[in-house]
């Protein structure tokens, strides 16, 4: 049986393919300008040269380069893109948009754990966010206050890695109204919470409409989900709320669903303050 030659340039590994194509438009941000320009508008290379102000030769150079490449070809005079063309220029357009995203989220996304808590940038086109600065460092806290009087759910499910009054104050009036909390957070955070007050957290767990459950190890983030809403929080080395996304996208919050049952299946219930003595 023929062997092929893994040496002829017809026989190249899809990741080697995959890469040249990136170092390509990476490469030119004319070839990049010339790619977005052809996706709305085919024209000669003229047309080409006026449109991205570049010299004849170069939008000549560049329009034969993606012919070469079947993202272009060429009909009576004018440069159309090909159905592959058309593709790479969608992908390439939203790869650059997906990084500007995450650009702008930065203040957020830098304070989460790991992106396995990273909400995909694209869940958040339409979300608040919310960040703490020098002249305004309760913004994310206000915001929280104020989303969370309007959800209009009876059954809320939280991760939270820290203890907040504020927090407190206000859940405690959803939980009197009659809403019920479904709380996840780390076994450390709970026995310092019964350490400040034993009293108080005996009788917070004795709630029927609070449900405690605890991890062993840490918990980096915070996550506060109702029926169609969530709000994502991230918070700084200090454990200061430093920056928070609040959206009722469908999509996010099933992302925030499935984090949420992930906590909570790796949990234990603690329904007396002497269930944390059984934690290691």
């Amino acid at each position: 049986m023929h062997q092929p030659d893994l040496r002829s340039p017809a026989v190249v590994a899809p990741d080697v393919m995959s890469w040249e194509t990136a170092q390509f438009l990476s490469g030119s941000p004319d070839r990049q300008r010339l790619l977005s320009h052809l996706r709305e508008t085919p024209g000669s290379p003229r047309d080409v040269a006026d449109a991205l102000d570049v010299a004849h030769r170069s939008a000549q150079r560049h329009l034969s380069s993606l012919v070469d490449r079947d993202w272009a070809e060429k009909r009576d005079g004018v440069y159309h893109l090909t159905t592959v063309g058309e593709l790479v220029a969608e992908e390439h357009a939203t790869y650059l948009d997906t990084l500007d995203s995450i650009d702008s989220l930065e203040p957020f996304y830098r304070h989460l754990p790991d992106s396995d808590h990273a909400p995909d940038p694209r869940l958040l086109a339409d979300a608040d966010v919310v960040v703490a600065a020098p002249d305004r460092p309760q913004a994310p806290v206000n915001h929280y206050i104020s989303a969370l009087a309007e959800f209009e759910t009876d059954h809320i499910r939280m991760i939270s890695p820290v203890l907040s009054r504020l927090f407190h104050q206000a859940h405690a009036e959803l939980v009197v109204a009659g809403t019920t909390h479904d709380l996840v957070m780390s076994v450390q955070t709970a026995r310092r919470a019964k350490e400040l007050n034993a009293q108080e957290f005996a009788l917070v767990i004795g709630m029927d409409q609070l449900r405690l459950r605890c991890v062993d190890g840490p918990v980096g983030f915070g996550l506060t989900l109702g029926d169609r809403r969530c709000i994502v929080h991230a918070y700084d080395e200090d454990g200061q709320l430093h920056a928070l996304v609040d959206s009722t996208s469908k999509d996010l919050c099933a992302w925030a669903e499935t984090l949420f049952e992930r906590y909570r299946t790796e949990s234990h219930p603690v329904e007396n303050a002497t269930d944390l003595d059984e934690f290691d």
